[in-house]
């Protein structure tokens, strides 16, 4: 069952509710298609990108009645291609939700959690894996991964020991990995985390797989091409490498007099919604409007 609770929504509507009735938004990261439905409900069109095909089939199944979408199989990379081939010049808002997908963690054939094949693909046509990086990435570029991603603490470790398992045995499963970390970490350590302690080696690696901070880095740099004047961005993410980067770029923009920032920090989730979805305490939401 592909369940995914659509982090901020409220705050999202808000961000968007200043545009007219029809205006033309695009979802970048369509997912099962939440936020966009509460978008189609309001009377806005809107362009569903996702590079996970299965996302996109849950997606046509979430939004069936409703006339006013389009949905395309592809990175948000490509957004300038993806507009010109569907004949649009320009477009009102652009919808980012950076997060991964309950469903991706679920599913445990998809390996983004601690059982499964190494797999960690949001795109599965792609040839890269997590299991090809741990077995085949020299050690010195595990350990900056790990390291540039947010394992700070032990990420030589851990690169060593993968590759000292690896020397004996191809590592291919999500279980071998989560083990190998363990090894490489005191116990008191362990039981001192929040959150689990395997945690920043699975995101590292997901990150690294899917490229996400290099794409959306790409993105920054082309999504006012993209947008109408006065045409808001919004910006979701999870993790404090991703916000900074955000945040960066935003900045920069609003010191060239290209953009206008709807709030000068970010917008987080209510003390309600993070006791209904823990996972939006993590959420961070961003918005510009193009000057």
């Amino acid at each position: 069952m592909f369940r995914h609770e659509p982090v901020l929504l409220n705050e999202v509507l808000e961000i968007f509710s200043e545009l007219k009735e029809g205006s033309l938004i695009v979802d970048c990261t369509l997912g099962k298609g939440g936020h966009s439905k509460e978008l189609l409900r309001r009377g806005f069109r809107v362009i569903g990108i996702d590079r996970d095909p299965e996302a996109i089939e849950a997606a046509k199944e979430n939004l069936r009645g409703f006339e006013k979408i389009v949905f395309v199989n592809d990175d948000f990379v490509n957004l300038k291609g993806v507009l010109t081939e569907l004949g649009v010049k320009s477009v009102d808002g652009i919808l980012m939700d950076l997060g991964v997908s309950t469903y991706q963690l679920e599913e445990k054939e998809r390996g983004f959690g601690f059982e499964g094949p190494l797999d960690m693909r949001m795109d599965r046509r792609q040839e890269l894996t997590a299991e090809k990086i741990v077995n085949e990435y020299p050690e010195q570029e595990l350990s900056n991964i790990l390291f540039d991603h947010g394992e700070r603490r032990f990420a030589r470790r851990i690169a060593r020991r993968i590759v000292e398992h690896r020397a004996r045995k191809r590592i291919e499963r999500a279980e071998e990995l989560l083990e190998i970390i363990k090894d490489s970490m005191p116990v008191p350590y362990r039981f001192s985390r929040e959150h689990h302690w395997a945690t920043p080696t699975f995101r590292a690696l997901r990150m690294e797989v899917n490229k996400e901070l290099e794409n959306l880095r790409i993105f920054l740099g082309l999504f006012l091409d993209c947008l109408s004047k006065d045409g808001v961005v919004a910006i979701i993410s999870f993790h404090s490498i991703e916000d900074r980067i955000v945040k960066h770029k935003f900045r920069e923009l609003a010191k060239e007099e290209k953009i206008e920032l709807l709030s000068k920090k970010p917008i987080v989730a209510s003390e309600e919604e993070t006791m209904e979805n823990p996972k939006s305490k993590r959420a961070k939401l961003r918005a510009v409007k193009k000057l």
